[in-house]
């Protein structure tokens, strides 16, 4: 027992009493710590974890918590200032000159813990007790001893266990004394263990203002967690790409002395076998294949020398794989969706075809009837008659309107099926098994090109289906109603007709034979549509507006191909897209293949945003036809030498119509497709302009349609269309001399006229009917000169970046937008579906600049607040101050 201090000397009485504590060390007095670092040899440091964020965590979740016991930062060297315990440090450390004021520390244990009624379990800083004259003698620590085994023995089997306060025997209270509820205690050591206060918060009264702003915050905590929940879902469907690297097997060198020399792969064969064989590991796996491409110019090697050391560059080494290009390559999907709308379905396009040749058929039986008729009669034909107005009004509309007006509907039919072919034709396109480039699928616009023009366009795509469907559609609406008109005349000639003779009307077997071929034209193109019909669209509902395409660019990374797109033109989009091609899989947008060396020719366009029909160097002289076209009427009507011109051409009025009907449409259907992004140019615009499409519309209900959304400059434009097919049957029938039906200058008695051909019974009008076609005539177009410049003043200016009408444009838009996680997982939903989901966050969308999800400025569509609307011409970002940019206060 040599060298240990008395007071460690248990059941031995020291021999020296010491006759106060004052001599006592410090280190065995109970409830004060030592002060000081013990030494390596006598402890190691405690080195303790720190959870991140723990100590402001827990001291905002538990306010009444002490902080000294809600946090413990970690340290490497403790300060000499810090208490800590050690067990037998004899020696007590030097108190420091200056102490720095903490909180207090948590209670700290004798290393006795047995019951010793002198003195407290544990004592806090601060607190005094009664110090004892004298040290513990051998026969009362033996005696403290043995009351602490039986207090042990009497709890028997409760050694580390927590006790119940229900479970197990509820003491009493000691009288007078007002005690707490104790928390669970917990059993240490040899002894019984200690009760340890439970730290529970402060109960308090929160007050209706307390309780609505944890509320809010609670409410905005979910919304926050919901908003990153969806932000994760935009690209999910990459994470089942399965990554391959693009690896070359070189082939065996032939060996020496051989004759035959067997010529190497080429660099385009080599990526064309390496393509075979991910597209047949997608094919066998049933999932889409990545394959990293080689970062240079495949080109310029010869037979594929150098692949075995490029390929290694797109391994897993990684030392190529920031510049590499990956291609993807899909399985074919088994439950491919073929979604399109009713004019689009085999139903309506048989519909077409035999109305098509039923029209023919009867073309050309008319026209064998009045021919046999004449032969049994030379003055007579399909209908005989002396006055025009003798004829029963529903003969005389079969004459005179009923072909006209059966044709014009019969093109109205096929526009309908031309609309939605051309808008959907670049999600056929994608849809194919290996996808489209970007130049025959997302840059490609139909709508708002020259409706003439567009067969050639799409020959030079190879794209069969709009050139059937635009070949029916213009040779059914404009064509056949003009060769129409022609082939029904009145016999005889102005020339020999008299008041008192025998007229009748004859089908021209020329001009009629042209008709029935157009009509066999229209049908066979009818034929070839159904049969391109036959592929899948691969969409499960109409792709509607804006909403429509950005639903299926969430699945992948198709949008980061849009980078610093924001304010490009077509034709750069054009340049930065034609390096691969993309595909419809899953009803999602996807990168497919990338192209190497692509060598397709990009037209340059200008960088006018507005569509080609709604620029004033094109409005004004469409204006300036109308309003000399109706001017032209009242001449070729009332004056008789220009007469003679409609007399020889019957038709020349008819086609004048139907070229105003055609721009007009033209023009019609560009203020169709901007009216959505008008909406959103002047902010805050409702979440069902996103789903707004009047390109897919009927156009005999467009009218009713923009009427309710309160579009009025629309329904205006879509009047003018219809009002245009009628024009076209008015001036079928004002072919004539107006002079006769002027009062006091055509002779209403026929018997009584001198000079018969200033009888206006000799003609093929009657009075009323000349003088309601005339005055329908100048009505329409009077309209269409007023709306036309109505159009030009409220659409011709420039408040879009770019023009609009294909999928990239739409793409660019959004391709950094904060409103894309509002279209994850929306790709399956219908226009109706879609509107009802953007309208229960009840956001607005404007397109201007906005905070991207990048973190930079961009010009697009999202959801309001935007930090700026879009003028044309102004940069925002340019105008905005940032930290750190060139020129800020703090470069000077």
């Amino acid at each position: 027992m040599e060298g240990v201090p008395s007071p460690l000397q248990i059941g031995s009485p020291a021999t020296t009493r010491r006759p106060s504590e004052q001599f006592v060390p410090s280190a065995l007095r109970a409830g004060s710590p030592a002060l000081g670092t013990p030494t390596s040899q006598t402890r190691p440091p405690l080195v303790r974890k720190n959870t991140s964020g723990s100590s402001s965590r827990l001291s905002q979740l538990f306010p009444s918590r002490p902080s000294s016991a809600a946090s413990i930062s970690p340290s490497t060297s403790t300060p000499q200032s810090r208490r800590t315990s050690f067990p037998s440090p004899l020696v007590p450390a030097a108190e420091p000159s200056h102490r720095t004021t903490r909180a207090p520390p948590p209670p700290s244990f004798s290393d006795d813990t047995s019951y010793d009624p002198a003195s407290s379990a544990f004592n806090h800083p601060g607190s005094h007790f009664p110090s004892q004259s004298k040290s513990p003698s051998g026969t009362k620590n033996l005696l403290n001893r043995l009351t602490s085994l039986r207090g042990i023995a009497s709890r028997g089997g409760s050694y580390n266990r927590l006790e119940d306060e229900e479970s197990g025997p509820k003491g009493g209270r000691l009288r007078g004394v007002q005690e707490e509820d104790e928390g669970h205690s917990y059993s240490m050591g040899g002894s019984g263990g200690i009760a340890m206060k439970k730290f529970e918060p402060q109960k308090r009264s929160d007050s209706g203002a307390d309780a609505m702003e944890r509320e809010r915050q609670m409410s905005e905590a979910s919304f926050q967690a919901e908003f990153e929940r969806l932000e994760a879902g935009i690209g999910s469907g990459m994470t089942s790409v399965l990554q391959k690297p693009f690896t070359h097997t070189p082939t065996q060198p032939t060996r020496a002395g051989t004759v035959a020399h067997k010529r190497g792969l080429s660099a385009s064969e080599i990526v064309d076998a390496q393509a075979k064989t991910a597209q047949a590991e997608a094919e066998k796996t049933g999932g889409i294949v990545a394959v990293s491409d080689i970062p240079v110019d495949i080109s310029e090697f010869t037979a594929g020398n150098d692949f075995d050391t490029r390929s290694i560059m797109t391994a897993d080494t990684g030392l190529a794989k920031d510049e590499a290009q990956t291609s993807y390559y899909f399985p074919p999907d088994p439950e491919q969706p073929s979604w399109r709308p009713f004019s689009m379905g085999w139903p309506w396009i048989f519909l077409l075809i035999i109305v098509a040749l039923a029209l023919a058929g009867l073309q050309e039986y008319l026209c064998q009837l009045s021919m046999r008729k004449v032969r049994e009669d030379p003055d007579s034909g399909l209908v005989k008659f002396k006055k025009a107005g003798d004829l029963p009004v529903t003969v005389y509309f079969t004459w005179k309107y009923a072909p006209i007006i059966f044709f014009v509907f019969y093109g109205i039919l096929w526009q309908m099926t031309d609309f939605e072919v051309k808008r959907l034709e670049p999600f056929y396109q994608l849809s194919q098994r290996t996808g489209a480039t970007a130049g025959e699928s997302l840059n490609m616009d139909y709508l708002t090109f020259m409706s003439w023009l567009v067969p050639l366009r799409a020959l030079r795509h190879k794209q069969y289906a709009v050139i059937y469907s635009s070949m029916g559609t213009l040779v059914a609406s404009s064509l056949v109603p003009v060769l129409q008109s022609a082939s029904i005349n009145m016999y005889p000639p102005k020339s020999e007709r008299k008041a008192d003779g025998w007229k009748s009307v004859r089908v021209d077997p020329p001009w009629s034979r042209a008709v029935s071929g157009c009509l066999v034209l229209v049908a066979f193109c009818g034929a070839a549509l159904m049969y391109a019909m036959r592929r899948k669209s691969g969409l499960q509902s109409d792709p509607k507006g804006i909403a429509g395409i950005a639903a299926m660019a969430t699945k992948s990374h198709i949008l980061a191909d849009f980078h610093g797109l924001d304010t490009a033109p077509l034709n750069k989009i054009h340049k930065q897209l034609r390096y691969r091609r993309y595909i419809l899989h899953k009803s999602s947008l996807w990168q497919g293949e990338y192209i190497r060396n692509n060598k397709q020719k990009i037209h340059e366009h200008g960088t006018d945003p507005r569509p080609l029909m709604l620029r004033k160097r094109l409005g004004v002289p469409f204006i300036a036809f109308i309003i000399a076209f109706t001017a032209a009427i009242p001449v070729f009507m009332f004056i008789e030498p220009a007469g003679i011109i409609t007399e020889k051409l019957p038709f020349l009025l008819t086609g004048l119509a139907t070229i105003i009907r055609i721009l007009w449409n033209t023009m019609n259907c560009d203020v169709r497709m901007l009216q959505p992004f008008w909406i959103l140019a002047k902010r805050h615009a409702p979440a069902k302009t996103l789903t707004l499409d009047y390109a897919g519309t009927n156009p005999l209900y467009l009218p009713i349609r923009a009427f309710l959304d309160r579009h009025f400059l629309v329904m205006f434009v879509a009047i003018g269309s219809i009002l245009a097919e009628i024009l076209t049957v008015c001036v079928s029938s004002i072919s004539v001399d107006g002079t006769k039906f002027l009062p006091r200058l055509g002779d209403d008695d026929p018997f009584d006229s001198d000079d018969e051909s200033k009888d206006r019974y000799n003609t093929e009008q009657t009075f009323r009917s000349f003088w309601a076609s005339f005055t329908l005539t100048i009505a329409i177009l009077i309209y269409l000169v007023v709306v036309s410049i109505l159009t030009y003043l409220k659409r011709s200016k420039k408040f879009m970046p770019r023009q609009i009408g294909t999928m990239s444009s739409v793409l660019a838009f959004i391709h950094q937008s904060r409103m894309l996680v509002s279209f994850v997982d929306t790709e399956t939903f219908d226009a109706a579906k879609m509107t009802k989901h953007l309208e229960k966050s009840k956001k607005t969308y404007a397109l201007g600049w906005f905070a991207g999800r990048d973190g930079d400025d961009h010009l697009g569509i999202d959801e309001e607040e935007v930090l700026s609307e879009y003028k044309y011409g102004v940069d925002w970002t340019d105008s905005r101050l940032r930290a750190g940019q060139v020129g800020m206060w703090e470069h000077y």
